[in-house]
């Protein structure tokens, strides 16, 4: 874990972890923000910075993007924001005010960054199309890719349906070639309007020992909602 020196929104230390894996080559970014918006130094930031004592070996980054969530029973909320690094002990995120009202949100970092101004010839990790088993409840149309690297896994997921049953009981789902390599909490993401001005709806999930455990909570599906998905970059333990 990196050590947190300053940021410059009013978060105290433990409302920011930050747990990269990096080469010379890139950085897996992973952790998570809790942002007040309510504090007075988050009004009048452009951006996010948070500096750590620790070196980023890439230096400067190009963007990538990274989760917000705004997730209470009644919103249940999720959208995307860009972040990179300033330099190699800053990180800057760009703030989503479309959640200020809340006075809450959480950054989830599960990305990869590459540096900017540099060429970059890296070998590709093994694509895959993963095969599954559901364990509990019922899903249709799903589709799981991998990208399997030495430091990181790539796990890309899309459902036609979830249907997690009368009790509504967590959906689980065996993931064949993962095992215990990853270990991380997620969002699986569905849009219910084009027109929303806050993001789309999400449920929580969990991946760990090769399963993937997708909870209903009270989030709620109206009907014609889109695919469920998510995109993210875990750290290999």
């Amino acid at each position: 874990m990196f050590t947190v020196i300053s940021n410059n929104f009013g978060a105290s230390e433990s409302d920011i972890i930050l747990m990269p894996k990096q080469t010379n080559d890139y950085a897996v970014l992973f952790g998570q923000i809790n942002v007040t918006t309510t504090a007075e130094e988050y009004r009048r930031a452009p951006f996010l910075e948070v500096t750590v004592e620790e070196d980023f070996l890439i230096g400067k980054s190009r963007e990538a993007a990274v989760y917000v969530i705004r997730g209470n029973a009644e919103t249940h909320e999720i959208t995307i924001t860009e972040a990179f690094l300033k330099d190699k002990n800053t990180l800057r995120i760009r703030p989503f005010h479309g959640y200020d009202a809340a006075g809450s949100y959480v950054i989830f970092l599960m990305c990869l960054l590459t540096p900017a101004n540099r060429k970059l010839t890296m070998t590709p990790g093994t694509r895959k199309l993963l095969n599954y088993t559901v364990t509990q409840g019922a899903v249709t149309g799903l589709e799981l890719y991998a990208v399997l690297d030495t430091n990181y896994v790539e796990l890309v997921f899309k459902a036609e349906t979830l249907d997690f049953g009368e009790d509504a009981a967590p959906i689980k789902i065996s993931i064949e070639g993962l095992g215990s390599m990853v270990r991380c909490n997620l969002p699986v993401c569905f849009s219910v309007s084009s027109s929303s001005q806050t993001g789309s709806k999400f449920y929580s999930a969990d991946i760990g020992d090769g399963v993937l455990t997708i909870e209903k909570g009270d989030t709620t599906e109206a009907s014609g909602a889109s695919y469920k998905f998510f995109k993210v970059v875990i750290p290999t333990k």
